[in-house]
């Protein structure tokens, strides 16, 4: 029950962060929109990525003493925590320094990755980004520790802090006096302000942090931290071509408007996959004490329970999406930023594919399944980076959608669940799939149904028509979703537990 309860209280407060910061990042969006010129838009978006790629120095590292943290967290074992943590300060500290120096020599070659490049102080701007990307690393490791101890609620409070006190400045300075440089520095100082006062609540929460005497680890931990890391090599890689390299890909063949574009829907979209994101770094260490305690029939029906909610949030967004994307990008920036309905089809598309690997992978990660995989992410990046530069060389933006789609259906879609099955939760691939393919039905048809009812009740764009469709789109999903898996296991577990702790009925 405390780890329900955990579970809880870390959804809770990362919802409420969620809320906070998707909803600063389009007011963020929408002045800097109306403050600078579309291709800092752009250049913001290829300097992200570009760091995001520099970040593969990390290896693995946080993941792999992460998993390492579960065990010796649920047996209350202090002096092995403190072994841990003092090896994850050491190795982030040499990881941020690695980062700057790195990025410091990769300056010269910035300019190779934008195709017409008329922005002025680009390598300033790389450089505040550099330091944002560097700093963050050397405070970062202890508020791991808050993850792993699930009390991601902790970090949820600071994060949600951080991001108002960012945006507040950001938007002050934008109308004030529009200077991208100032709107990045700013962004720099939260980061190290943030990552300091997380750092002093760890210090807090765990007292014994402070205590000089660290003990050796065991050669078993650091054989199976290696090991971790090794494996995460190829998945940080793999993460990083498939994930990083779009808006490097966009500015090298199709230009920095087209990054621009392209960033705005991935806002959108990021905002959703976040909100996956932030659910299960709620839940993941839970989910970690559960594989590392409980039987394996508990593990199966705790796992269906999270697939069937991770494909009932998807049918919402994907409807959603479908449905109300273009009229919200019109109606917040405006038409001269809409992409054509066949480009937004296939980046709903793309979505769907990653949001569905969302439950597989925090149940691999808890397992610890680094090793298992270590191939697929290798491969996985090699067809990304060839389908995406090969397609978008000849179809525009549209290609490096195809390929993110591609990569995933010939590597991700099937190794993952496969890799699971077989190593830690007790599953055949074959019922995973035949549940896969019925929520996949069950979204594409209502989300088809809800346009067309959407197209049919409401010709014009106006925010209280989108409103309307909002709740549309809410009613029609949750009554179709409901009806059709009324008396399936997963629906009967979830009702009685918003019965029990909320009061409220469902079926």
């Amino acid at each position: 029950m405390a780890r329900v309860e955990q579970a809880r209280k870390n959804i809770k407060y990362s919802t409420i962060a969620y809320i906070l910061k998707i909803t600063l990042q389009f007011v963020v969006r929408l002045v800097f929109v109306k403050s600078l010129p579309i291709e800092y838009l752009g250049i913001n978006g290829l300097l992200s990525n570009f760091l995001s790629m520099l970040s593969l120095a990390e290896l693995g590292v946080g993941p792999a003493i992460i998993y390492s943290l579960y065990q010796p967290l649920a047996k209350k074992d202090t002096a092995t925590i403190k072994a841990l943590i003092a090896l994850f300060k050491k190795a982030y500290t040499a990881i941020g320094l690695f980062i700057i120096g790195t990025g410091i020599c990769l300056l010269p070659w910035l300019d190779w990755f934008i195709k017409g490049n008329t922005v002025t102080d680009i390598h300033w701007f790389y450089l505040v980004f550099l330091l944002n990307t560097g700093i963050s690393y050397f405070y970062s490791y202890k508020r791991n520790l808050l993850i792993a101890d699930q009390k991601q609620y902790i970090n949820s409070i600071y994060q949600s802090s951080g991001q108002i006190a960012l945006a507040v400045l950001q938007i002050m300075f934008l109308l004030v006096y529009p200077s991208y440089l100032i709107y990045i520095i700013l962004m720099l100082l939260v980061t190290v302000s943030e990552n300091y006062a997380v750092a002093k609540k760890t210090d807090g929460v765990y007292p014994y942090l402070q205590e000089k005497n660290v003990q050796v680890l065991s050669a078993d931990i650091k054989n199976t931290i290696l090991k971790n890391i090794k494996a995460m090599i190829a998945h940080k890689i793999g993460g990083m071509t498939v994930f990083s390299t779009a808006n490097l890909i966009l500015s090298k063949f199709v230009g920095l408007t087209a990054v621009g574009l392209y960033s705005n829907y991935y806002l959108v979209i990021a905002a959703s996959n976040s909100f996956a994101g932030q659910f299960f770094a709620s839940i993941t260490a839970s989910i970690g004490n559960l594989i590392v305690l409980e039987r394996n029939q508990k593990k199966v029906d705790i796992f269906k329970v999270t697939e069937f909610i991770v494909a009932w949030q998807a049918l919402i967004i994907v409807c959603g999406f479908f449905t109300l994307l273009n009229p919200l990008i019109e109606l917040w920036l405006g038409k001269q930023f809409l992409f054509d309905e066949v480009v937004v089809t296939w980046l709903i598309i793309n979505f769907y594919l990653t949001y569905m690997r969302m439950a597989v992978n925090a149940f691999k990660d808890a397992s610890g399944l680094y090793w298992n995989d270590r191939y697929k992410p290798l491969a996985e990046s090699v067809i990304n980076l060839i389908a995406s530069v090969y397609l978008t060389i000849h179809y525009g933006v549209i290609g490096v959608i195809w390929g993110g789609i591609i990569s995933t259906l010939l590597t991700c879609f099937w190794v993952e669940p496969y890799v699971l099955f077989r190593n830690s939760i007790e599953i055949k691939l074959k019922d995973y799939f035949k549940d896969y393919f019925k929520y996949a039905a069950v979204t594409l048809l209502t989300s088809v149904v809800s346009k067309w009812l959407y197209t049919k009740l409401f010709i014009e764009v106006t925010i209280i028509n989108f409103v309307l469709g909002v709740v549309l789109c809410l009613v029609v999903t949750n009554a179709v979703w409901v009806l059709v898996f009324r008396k399936r296991e997963e629906m009967v577990y979830l009702h009685n537990i918003a019965r029990d702790k909320f009061g409220m009925k469902f079926l």
